[in-house]
């Protein structure tokens, strides 16, 4: 044997030994972030904190650091006063990993709006489920419904309340899974939205914003009633009229993700 050779093994055994504790050291610290009890833009413990509670090398301690940063979870701040910040994922976290997956395999704009149709009016069914609507639904909508109404013959922060009019709808359905789920979808047809806003506004004008707000009028009176078919129905047939205008001439159109 080499024996030139015999330190270059040697080294890449230490290598890999190290990544391997590191991966380790960075799955225990995701735990730790994910379990609680840290909180977005709390701390993690500084550096040799860290490296005496789990007696691993300062090298090793920043390989984890980096396979979180990689990951979005933290942030780390060089120098004196530095150290790991904390991000909890959201789920707009989720909808950009969502958003690049569908622009590599070139989904359509038509697709994820049928998803949203379909998906959306679930969450609003499950809304009028809620056998506590009436305190932890309804004034939540009732209060971004008027500002819709204060904003109908401003376009543009119209098209903002409208935004959290849907993604309330979603946030206060009561399942966290479909709150993640469909969040990610929500903001993805937001992002996809901002392009032809503008045109929009130009082209529909006062009398469509109306329109829409006497539908979210019924919709609000249909959760008030705990109609969930109705609701569900009414949700269907509004999402339809509203994806009218952006599917017109787009809906072949790739997903791009911001």
């Amino acid at each position: 044997m080499n024996p030139a050779a015999q330190p270059v093994r040697s080294g890449t055994e230490r290598s890999l030994r190290n990544a391997g504790i590191a991966d380790e050291l960075a799955r225990r610290l995701r735990r730790r972030i994910l379990d609680g009890p840290l909180r977005d833009g709390d701390m993690l413990p500084k550096q040799d904190d860290l490296i005496a509670e789990f007696g691993v090398g300062r090298t090793t301690l920043r390989q984890a650091f980096r396979i979180l940063e990689t990951e979005g979870l933290i942030t780390v701040k060089r120098g004196n006063t530095g150290g790991a910040v904390v991000h909890v994922p959201q789920p707009a976290d989720a909808a950009h990993m969502f958003g690049m997956v569908m622009h590599a395999r070139q989904v359509r704009l038509d697709d994820l709006a049928q998803a949203l149709r379909r998906l959306e009016p679930v969450c609003a069914a499950l809304c009028a489920a809620r056998p506590d609507r009436a305190t932890e639904v309804l004034p939540w909508l009732r209060e971004v419904h008027a500002r819709m109404e204060r904003a109908v013959e401003d376009g543009p922060a119209y098209i903002r309340a409208g935004r959290d009019f849907h993604e309330a709808l979603v946030l206060l359905c009561g399942n966290e899974t479909m709150k993640i789920l469909l969040g990610a979808v929500e903001v993805l047809w937001a992002q996809q939205e901002r392009e032809w806003a503008q045109e929009a506004l130009a082209d529909t004008g006062e009398r469509v914003r109306r329109a829409g707000l006497r539908d979210h009028e019924r919709l609000i009176a249909l959760i008030e009633a705990g109609d969930e078919s109705e609701v569900y129905r009414e949700s269907v047939r509004h999402l339809e009229a509203a994806q009218d205008y952006p599917l017109r001439g787009r809906g072949g159109a790739p997903i791009t993700s911001p």
